[in-house]
């Protein structure tokens, strides 16, 4: 089905772009309002998207699944340790030892973690959907939504806080893709629902920016922005709520949006090596002092410096030579027949 590969890669493209960005401002976003503004923007829905995006493709092999997800999650996790290790000279003595330093995914390592135990519910949700129709799609994401707040009880290890906090909006794209590819197919058809999408999301967020731009002293709200530790750490049933409301409303909105466009669609299919190693690369980029060159200086400056840098990255890690490489790392155990 053409159309939805195309809406797919689409707002895959936007979610690569906005991690990347995401990533690179949040060096000045304590001491910008301009960019908190805009990093409190894009942690309102980015991963979301990425989520639903990963349901919205997702079937269920287990030969895939050891040989491809396994494999890639622990490649990548032995690439960051030595990065870690060579680069950022970190003392892994002080955090548990080289051993717990490899099982613990590092930063943004968490999603490739997350996708194995997410696939591993893939079955049951596909069943609901399939065998019940609408009805089941609504059982599955009140299942998932209920995992997740009840999972926010617990101070889970090993990042699973994040793995639970997550789930419903991969739940979300599996078990709504059939309403997702057809409201894509419908926008595309109609002109009107496109604007009220977009006049939607303008006036959404226009207000969310200026609220948050305008506090004094500028925001910090980890918890309800990284979803990261459980409610004894600092994050709330309330915030997760409207965290998925506004993640899924979002998403929605955007597949009516790249249902006609798809200006970001060769982006959204070569991802992989993008996600994978934009994070070392920021992380080099403030080990060689280039974040405090800039800062201080006034906003605009910041910011082009932001996104100049995060362009630059993209750029070079969108290269084919880069992309061929990924590509034989993730898949030279697994080959599709």
């Amino acid at each position: 089905m053409p159309q939805r590969r195309d809406y797919i890669d689409e707002l895959k493209g936007l979610g690569i772009l906005l991690v990347v960005l995401g990533h690179f401002i949040e060096q000045y976003r304590m001491g910008y309002s301009f960019v908190s503004a805009s990093f409190f923007c894009i942690y309102a829905f980015h991963m979301a998207l990425f989520c639903i995006c990963s349901g919205l493709v997702a079937r269920f092999n287990p030969r895939k699944l050891v040989t491809q997800q396994l494999w890639l999650y622990l490649v990548g996790q032995t690439l960051m340790l030595a990065f870690r290790a060579a680069v950022l000279r970190e003392n892994f003595a002080e955090t548990g030892g080289l051993l717990a330093a490899w099982l613990l995914p590092w930063r943004h390592i968490w999603y490739l973690y997350a996708l194995i135990f997410w696939h591993l519910t893939l079955p049951v949700l596909c069943r609901l959907r399939d065998r019940l129709g609408l009805a089941g799609s609504c059982l599955g994401m009140a299942l998932a939504v209920g995992l997740a707040l009840t999972a926010g009880l617990v101070d889970w290890p090993f990042t699973l806080v994040r793995v639970f906090a997550f789930y419903p909006f991969y739940a979300c794209g599996v078990l709504l893709r059939p309403q997702l590819d057809r409201l894509a197919a419908f926008a595309a058809e109609h002109r009107p629902v496109r604007l009220v999408a977009a006049a939607g999301l303008v006036l959404g967020y226009g207000v969310y920016f200026l609220w948050v731009l305008r506090a004094d002293p500028i925001m910090d709200h980890s918890a309800e922005l990284f979803h990261d530790v459980s409610y004894a750490g600092g994050d709330r049933v309330q915030y997760r709520v409207v965290f998925y409301l506004v993640g899924i409303a979002t998403t929605a909105a955007l597949t009516v949006l790249a249902s006609r466009r798809h200006l970001l669609a060769g982006l959204g299919r070569h991802t992989l090596a993008i996600y994978l190693l934009h994070l070392p690369v920021q992380a080099l980029l403030v080990e060689l002092g280039l974040y405090d060159l800039m800062r201080g200086k006034a906003t605009i400056v910041v910011v082009l410096w932001s996104v100049l840098l995060a362009a630059v990255t993209l750029a070079v890690l969108n290269l084919s030579p880069v992309q061929r490489a990924c590509d034989a790392v993730a898949n030279c155990w697994y080959k599709r027949k």
